[in-house]
């Protein structure tokens, strides 16, 4: 939690930003900040939004044969939706 305060803060957003960007409430936004673990993914998702980060979810299992490290964040590029 601190690490994304500190993220957050660095990109000059305050809590309250985050949570209209989100679409969270900034009581939300301080509970994941402070390791608080009773929350949604939709909630968790939202904070992620509200700070302009993006997440995407990769196959746990390496079908594929990649192994490289550069090749994979390759991939993620190629994948991203925008």
């Amino acid at each position: 939690g601190q690490r994304l305060r500190t993220f957050r803060e660095d990109r000059g957003l305050s809590a309250y930003r985050v949570a209209q960007k989100g679409d969270i409430q900034i009581g939300q936004v301080k509970a994941i900040e402070q390791g608080d673990s009773n929350y949604t993914i939709d909630i968790f998702l939202g904070y992620i939004s509200g700070c302009d980060l993006y997440m995407y979810f990769a196959e746990k299992d390496n079908t594929n044969g990649i192994t490289d490290f550069n090749e994979l964040i390759e991939k993620g590029f190629d994948k991203n939706p925008e």
